[in-house]
């Protein structure tokens, strides 16, 4: 048969104070056996306001807030290898010219409206001078035209390879992020193209993706805060529940160390016959709250010689050469002696002597047990000449 650990109690008990401080936590996912266990023991659980958390999916967006509601938001269509390497050598002059030729080709056909066979010059040029980020990003900027972003948007990154600050290219992949909701980096590419060649038209475009930057920015901060918030709730609870099990803890703690009421540890009566009063009135309730008897009280050995003690005082005599009850009676005595004890110091108060001397009861060595030296003294205590 299975059994449980101090560690799986300890655990229970820390997920029991957790749910006395937040019942409607019962409802998380975690808890889904202990929720039917409750019901089939007919509990009636608390309502729910548990939210469980949520992941986006792979199709959400960076920004929340959508583009203008008659711009919707661009899907990248699948690119194909065009098969020109970025960069691949120095042209030769007559490889250049060519270029040059397709190039003015294709910017006549842009212009009539003709932009496949525009892209398709450019692509021509570019197997002539790879090298050329010029090429790269005027195809680019064909491409946009085209409605094909993701080829677009492959030239531009080509031409920025090849030259950082190409305004077109920067345009043109600023215009695409801005269609793909990435509003921080269509700002960073369309203000570094707007310094290097500020144009007026490009300027409306840039106000906007500023605002929407700008609402990304301040979303971004509010989830931040709170989830910060949510952080520092979650520790002040923590250290709640902490402080209320070492809380526990101490009261457990105490209630151990704490000495039984009515009397002596391990079974020693409240009152002691022969001189000590029953109820233990006065000082001698003070004498048993002393943290060194209480403690010898717990040995059994010790509490049952006090019984002994009790029903015959006179055994005080023979305890007092006793390793453990010889200092402890000095101590009691020395505290009924000093505390103006009833009866203590006075024939007949119980235990024989009435004071202490040295490490036993009566006053000199002639003294009889349970009586006083009352001789008188052996010599004038003055000089008669000197009470005249």
């Amino acid at each position: 048969m299975h059994t449980l650990s101090s560690c799986d109690f300890e655990a229970l008990n820390r997920v029991l104070d957790f749910l006395r401080l937040h019942p409607s936590e019962i409802h998380r996912d975690e808890f889904n056996g202990l929720r039917a266990f409750l019901t089939s023991l007919g509990a009636t659980l608390p309502p729910s306001t548990y939210e469980p958390k949520t992941t986006a999916g792979p199709e959400a967006n960076e920004e929340d807030t959508a583009s203008e509601p008659d711009e919707e938001l661009w899907k990248l269509e699948d690119v194909a290898d065009d098969g020109i390497p970025a960069g691949s050598g120095d042209p030769s002059p007559e490889q250049e010219e060519k270029a040059m030729e397709l190039k003015a080709a294709a910017a006549d056909c842009a212009a009539d409206g003709r932009l496949d066979e525009a892209v398709d010059l450019l692509a021509q040029a570019l197997r002539l001078v790879p090298g050329k980020a010029m090429y790269w990003s005027q195809r680019a900027s064909y491409l946009l035209e085209c409605k094909r972003p993701g080829a677009a948007l492959r030239d531009a990154n080509r031409a920025l390879s090849l030259n950082p600050e190409n305004v077109r290219a920067l345009r043109v992949r600023g215009t695409v992020n801005r269609h793909l909701g990435k509003w921080e980096d269509a700002l960073k590419d369309l203000s570094e193209a707007q310094t290097v060649d500020y144009d007026e038209k490009a300027d409306a475009l840039l106000r906007l993706v500023q605002e929407k930057a700008n609402a990304r920015r301040q979303s971004r901060r509010r989830k931040e805060e709170e989830r910060e918030a949510k952080r520092q709730e979650a520790l002040r609870r923590q250290r709640e529940m902490e402080m209320q099990r070492e809380e526990e803890e101490e009261r457990r703690q105490n209630q151990r160390q704490a000495p039984p009421s009515g009397g002596f540890p391990g079974g020693f009566p409240g009152g002691m016959p022969g001189g000590f009063p029953g109820g233990m009135s006065g000082g001698m309730e003070e004498i048993m709250k002393d943290p060194e008897i209480l403690e010898a009280m717990r040995n059994p050995e010790i509490a049952s010689k006090f019984s002994t003690l009790m029903q015959n005082p006179m055994a005080a005599l023979g305890m007092m050469s006793d390793p453990q009850m010889g200092p402890l009676l000095q101590k009691v005595m020395s505290k009924v002696m000093g505390g103006g004890f009833p009866g203590a110091g006075m024939p007949g108060s119980g235990f024989p002597g009435g004071g202490m001397s040295g490490q036993g009861f009566a006053s000199s060595p002639d003294a009889t047990p349970g009586t006083t030296n009352s001789a008188p003294p052996k010599g004038p205590l003055h000089d008669p000449d000197e009470l005249d």
